[in-house]
């Protein structure tokens, strides 16, 4: 069993991504313009613990549970439970049901109290534009990260602000990480690596 944790529903900020465009951005023909493998799986290691905000359909979550085999585990929050449906059907159609773990968060509680410096990797992929705080929301993603592990920020240019671009990244640093190198997507526009330094805690 793989319940999704019920949670009590909230006043949504103005641009939340509706269920039904989650099909659209699942669609295969997306990785010409935005690859999982070079974007996101240099980060992934087998057995790793992977946290995910809002990831919709799993255009990145699929072949992020492919990569962390079965000794690894990602964390999925999301908001909707539309999506989470949805998600989980793909999931399971796929056999990687087992390597996820499907959460139901609001916007004004994220739920990550008992995941603080527990994940390898943080995945904050054009979602952090859309929560009420996008520094609050780095902040408490960033708290979530190991030592040595790693936060990707990826926001979409045309729906995210230069100002909560800023922000997101204040967010993160102001909990202790650093920013770092992408080993193949470094210089793309609205992206961010960070790490927590190894020995630093939150």
């Amino acid at each position: 069993m793989n319940p999704t944790l019920e949670s009590p529903p909230s006043a949504k900020p103005a641009h939340t991504c509706p269920v039904w465009i989650g099909h659209l951005l699942a669609n295969p023909l997306r990785r010409l313009l935005e690859n999982p493998r070079h974007l996101v799986l240099p980060l992934v290691k087998a057995g790793h613990r992977v946290l995910e905000l809002g990831p919709a359909l799993g255009f990145f979550t699929l072949p992020v549970a492919e990569a962390v085999g079965e000794q690894g585990k990602v964390v999925c929050v999301e908001v909707q439970e539309g999506m989470l449906r949805g998600l989980r059907k793909r999931l399971d159609k796929r056999g990687l049901l087992a390597r996820t773990e499907l959460r139901r968060c609001t916007h004004e509680d994220l739920g990550l109290a008992e995941l603080v410096e527990t994940c390898d990797l943080v995945l904050a992929l054009h979602v952090v534009h859309e929560t009420i705080s996008p520094g609050q929301t780095m902040a408490d993603l960033a708290r979530c990260v190991k030592p040595g592990g790693l936060l990707l920020l990826v926001e979409p240019p045309g729906h995210c602000s230069p100002a909560a671009f800023r922000a997101a990244i204040a967010g993160a640093e102001g909990a202790g990480l650093v920013r770092t190198p992408h080993p193949c997507a470094e210089g793309r526009r609205n992206l961010v690596l960070l790490q927590r330094p190894r020995g630093a805690t939150s």
